[in-house]
């Protein structure tokens, strides 16, 4: 891995980090796009993964796909 990996790989450490455990982000030395996996309880059974060249591009795909799948309901939820 070289030196501009590391900053992306720390990048999407810190994404990760920001989504409180809601997702396990990535980014793919491979590929050169972060991905994304959903793993909150009401994530359908097909599961869910965004991907971006973009970290911002990436957190907004996530947050849109949290609101598409009512994500922010069930994790803000009163008692």
């Amino acid at each position: 891995m070289d030196a501009a990996d590391e900053v992306k790989r720390r990048i999407a450490e810190h994404v990760e980090w920001q989504k409180q455990g809601a997702w396990v982000v990535l980014w793919g030395c491979y590929t050169r796009v972060f991905w994304a996996y959903a793993c909150w309880p009401v994530v359908p059974a097909d599961g869910v993964v965004v991907s971006a060249g973009d970290p911002e591009v990436l957190y907004s795909q996530m947050r849109d796909v949290e609101r598409e799948h009512d994500y922010l309901r069930w994790r803000h939820r009163r008692a």
